[in-house]
């Protein structure tokens, strides 16, 4: 039969239209971009946010598969809502027989999370047109890709030891990928299906405390954990953020749900559709080989400035509210924080007043930068295709960025107004005592990268992200009317904008800055004196 997969693209989507062609049945691929859909079906033009392109693509198709969700979005309830009743709508007009949705497990009768709830409303939802709608409900899936297996994953090869929240303790019964296609195939071929809610699961039920100690044993890794009462949700999705590559929003999301208990009450798809599924251990086998052979299908490659990272796609999403609010914040501190940066340059050097000013400077940066919103202290890709805090290439390219800017300096000596601007920039260590005017300058340093490579960084869109904040960066400086830290701010905005876009977090720009900053007070009265 020909069937239509919202949703194609995704981590089950991906893998299920294979399996539908490989049952003989005709697959259409709905998807945004058909020019650039790879997998298996025919792509068809569409979009579950626009209504009048779904009747086209369902046109034809007795089943619809709709594996669609929002969890990056702030306003994910929304959003799926109205794309559910939009989709079932258009489903019903065109005469599609049945639809049928991957939910979420969890008992009715607790008190369900946002993201649990929504997954009920849908399935509410899809079927308001009147077509039947065959629900399957699943707690964590186990494959390589799935958000919730990789958090599971990434906190374990992370964190030899956890402070974890009490929802540790909380059961749940996984299911491996493979199984939850097996079984969205399968209830195609049995009418009794049709129009029902079932709940699948895999052959275990484990507290998420035993499912990571037992992925830390098949890594061959130690783990202790210790929970606590004390991290609420929020701060749990903070702390996720920062120790995995989940952006704070689907975090937030997922932690909530953990709170639930998602475990099979009703096994009647086993009977329906038999068939053994896997433990718990070989699903998690078959999750890491997956994962070993995608990284040796697609090794990381070299970069700019002897190799700065390899992006990891660890953006900011954000709901309208709260990036209105973190531009209202970044355009308040960049103010202050330029007038303070000039009045700061224009006191006596070494004295009081001097360094008052660049505390204040150095304050207002980061003050703006933390109240704007979450940042990311970001990751690299390592060579062996895992994720790590980027170290050791962000202070080989400060001290690169350092040597360069000591060649400059001997070339800029040789016109007026450069040595001139070299000359009053020093005239502040000169005058100063050398530590505390370290310190100033370091502070300062970590303090931009704050604001700069993080608050700023992440209220401007996405394609303009590098130009904007080195430019920022650059006209910051400019009101200092130093012309010879004007240029350099320009060269190294851009090298610490790199820094940030490739690694996704102000770790790797803020650790540039400090050595390059650093080595620059060393080098610097070497190369306008000699």
């Amino acid at each position: 039969m020909r069937i239509l997969v919202a949703g194609a693209s995704g981590f089950v989507g991906s893998r299920l239209c294979p399996a539908l062609e490989e049952a003989g049945h005709e697959v259409r691929a709905l998807t945004r971009r058909p020019e650039s859909y790879a997998g298996a079906g025919t792509a068809v033009g569409g979009d579950v946010d626009r209504p009048e392109t779904l009747a086209p693509a369902l046109a034809g198709c007795r089943v619809a598969y709709y594996l669609v969700h929002s969890l990056e979005h702030e306003d994910f309830a929304e959003r799926d809502a109205r794309a559910a009743r939009a989709f079932g709508l258009a489903a019903a007009a065109v005469g599609v027989e049945r639809i049928v949705y991957l939910g979420g497990l969890g008992d009715d009768s607790t008190d369900l999370s946002p993201h649990l709830r929504s997954r009920r409303e849908v399935e509410q939802l899809l079927g308001e047109g009147g077509v039947p709608v065959t629900v399957l409900r699943a707690g964590v899936v186990v494959g390589h890709g799935s958000t919730s297996w990789e958090l599971t994953r990434q906190l374990v090869e992370h964190l030899p030891v956890m402070i974890t929240p009490r929802w540790v303790s909380t059961r749940c019964q996984p299911i491996a990928a493979d199984d939850v296609v097996r079984y969205l195939v399968g209830v195609l071929d049995v009418p009794e299906t049709v129009g029902r809610v079932f709940e699948m699961g895999g052959a275990e039920v484990l507290e998420y405390r035993e499912m990571l100690a037992r992925v830390a044993a098949l890594e061959g890794r130690h783990l202790t954990v210790l929970p606590v009462p004390v991290l609420s949700p929020r701060l749990s999705s903070h702390w996720l953020a920062l120790v995995t590559d989940l952006d704070r929003t689907t975090g937030r999301t997922l932690v909530d749900s953990m709170t639930n208990e998602v475990v099979v009450r009703d096994d009647a798809l086993r009977r329906l559709v038999p068939f053994a599924p896997l433990g718990y251990d070989e699903m998690v086998l078959l999750a890491l080989g997956e994962r070993a052979r995608a990284r040796r299908a697609d090794p990381p490659r070299p970069r700019l400035l002897g190799r700065l990272g390899t992006p990891v796609g660890r953006e900011h999403r954000e709901g309208p509210d709260e990036l209105r609010r973190r531009r209202v914040v970044v355009a308040a501190t960049a103010g202050l924080g330029t007038a303070l940066l000039r009045r700061a340059l224009q006191q006596p050097p070494g004295s009081a007043a001097f360094y008052g000013c660049t505390a204040g400077v150095a304050a207002t940066w980061a003050a703006g930068g933390l109240a704007a919103g979450p940042l990311h202290l970001g990751r690299e890709q390592a060579p062996d295709g895992g994720l790590r805090r980027p170290t050791v290439v962000p202070v080989v390219t400060g001290a690169a960025a350092a040597a360069a800017t000591f060649g400059a300096a001997v070339v800029a000596r040789r016109v007026p107004v450069l040595r001139d601007g070299l000359a009053s920039a020093l005239s502040y260590a000169d005058d100063g005592a050398l530590p505390l005017t370290y310190l100033t300058v370091l502070l300062n340093g970590a303090a931009e990268e704050l604001f700069f490579r993080g608050a700023l960084y992440a209220a401007v869109p996405e394609s303009y992200r590098l130009p904007a904040t080195a430019t920022a960066y650059t006209a910051t400086v400019a009101g200092t009317g130093n012309v010879a830290l004007t240029l350099a701010a320009g060269a190294m905005g851009t090298v610490f904008g790199l820094q940030r876009k490739a690694s996704g977090g102000i770790q790797a720009p803020t650790l540039t800055h400090l050595t390059w900053s650093a080595l620059v007070l060393l080098l610097l009265p070497r190369a306008v004196r000699r």
